[in-house]
């Protein structure tokens, strides 16, 4: 009879075990990419739910990582180059759905304030799918707004991130004294920049 039971407690907990796994399959199966194994619309739901939670926490400001990147010309520049200006800095792929969404948003604002700040659009060729995949993207798109590429995979480490898109807010004294992780809105951006400016 005892061996009846545990027999029974044992299918029990197999049939448990197996429709648990079967819901967290379900929950990801379309958010992970066939040939690499990526994580995609998943990075960019976690980008979300932390923008929310950092959204309900104050910002402390820290010095801004300094690392090498390329311009659209191909010529090596700094972030550290741009210090005395205020600098937005945004972290996006070609592949992010996030991240080609909110562009027409900075479009808008560099055409508004790029005399005051300056932008830069930053893609980690290493986090994109196909070579050049971030260069035919913005090829194809028709932005104006100052573009460069980062190709040694660190400033994704160095500023922390965990999906795309990102943007840091860097006063003119080079101290990131805002962010948002996740889509931004016309809005919020607009109101950042400005709060930005205020710090010069």
């Amino acid at each position: 009879m005892n061996n009846r039971k545990i027999l029974a407690v044992s299918i029990i907990a197999l049939v448990v075990v197996i429709a648990a796994s079967a819901a967290v399959y379900n929950v990801y199966v379309n958010k992970v990419d066939p040939t690499t194994g990526a994580m995609t619309d998943a990075s960019q739901t976690m980008a979300e739910a932390s923008a929310e939670s950092f959204s309900k926490q104050a910002f402390a400001a820290t010095a801004a990582q300094d690392f090498t990147m390329q311009d659209a010309s191909g010529k090596t520049v700094k972030l550290s180059d741009f210090k005395g200006t205020p600098v937005v800095l945004n972290f996006w792929t070609s592949w992010c759905s996030y991240c080609k969404a909110e562009m027409p948003y900075f479009e808008s604002a560099y055409k508004k304030y790029g005399d005051q700040v300056q932008f830069i659009m930053l893609n980690p060729v290493k986090s994109e799918r196909s070579s050049g995949g971030g260069k035919t993207f913005i090829k194809e798109s028709g932005y104006t707004f100052p573009v460069f590429y980062e190709t040694e995979g660190k400033a994704i480490t160095l500023y922390g991130l965990r999906g795309f898109p990102a943007t840091f807010f860097i006063d003119a004294n080079g101290n990131v004294v805002n962010k948002n992780v996740g889509a931004i809105s016309q809005t919020k951006l607009n109101e950042m920049i400005q709060s930005l400016l205020t710090k010069k």
